[in-house]
């Protein structure tokens, strides 16, 4: 006979706890992210170059984190939700932080100069892309409540409430991101290369707002699934 084992039964291994704090990270890389594109409108590529680091700190502290909840997550280990949706649900939240160190890769290739007007726009983004992913770390707290319940239906309620608003932000950063790349390519920049790499570094920050919105849309199959 088969013998499967209850959630805690690994060592008092939860995935559920490993699931918020890897979308803390998320939050507080997208927070340095912010810091280092005013380093880089500063041209302070010291303190530039110091944060692509930590975000790069934060993107490994994710891996693990991710890789910890694989290696745990079998199939003889006995979940609340269906082991597939949860590791679906994983991958898509660690898009969000993979994209925000790619983004501080791609600032830190050259020093770029641009119209203050790209700028204002790019600094209008991203605090918008951190409310999207303040809003979604909320419906992710709520993990330990659903657990906590045994999943009643007041709290699947309460936690699926943050998923229309995480996909209106969402909606939002694009708006916002269309107005940016009208601008960039409506100026007159000393070098292209500037205009290029500028267009492809946007096009990495929506993908941050996309994959928060998608990850929060796994998170709602993932309890609705159940």
């Amino acid at each position: 006979m088969k013998f499967v084992r209850s959630v805690t039964d690994v060592f008092g291994y939860s995935p559920f706890e490993d699931l918020h704090r890897h979308a803390e990270l998320c939050g507080k890389a997208v927070e340095k992210l912010t810091e280092q594109f005013q380093a880089c409108i500063d041209n302070d590529c010291e303190r530039l170059k110091k944060l692509e680091k930590e975000i790069d700190s934060l993107e490994y502290q994710a891996d693990i984190i991710k890789h910890e909840i694989r290696g745990h997550v079998t199939k003889s280990l006995l979940m609340p939700v269906d082991r597939h949706d949860l590791l679906h649900f994983l991958k898509m939240q660690d898009n969000i932080i993979d994209h925000c160190e790619h983004v501080a890769h791609m600032i830190s290739y050259r020093p770029i100069k641009a119209d203050q007007e790209i700028w204002d726009l790019i600094m209008e983004l991203l605090p918008k892309i951190q409310e999207t992913v303040n809003e979604y770390e909320k419906m992710v707290d709520h993990i330990k409540r659903l657990i906590a319940s045994s999943f009643s239906k007041k709290e699947i309620v309460d936690a699926l409430e943050h998923v229309p608003i995480v996909e209106e932000l969402e909606h939002q950063c694009d708006k916002i991101q269309i107005k940016i790349h009208k601008r960039i390519f409506n100026s007159q920049p000393e070098n292209p290369l500037d205009l290029v790499l500028l267009n492809e570094i946007v096009v990495k920050l929506g993908e941050i707002a996309n994959s928060t919105a998608r990850a929060a849309d796994a998170f709602r199959s993932m309890i609705l699934g159940r």
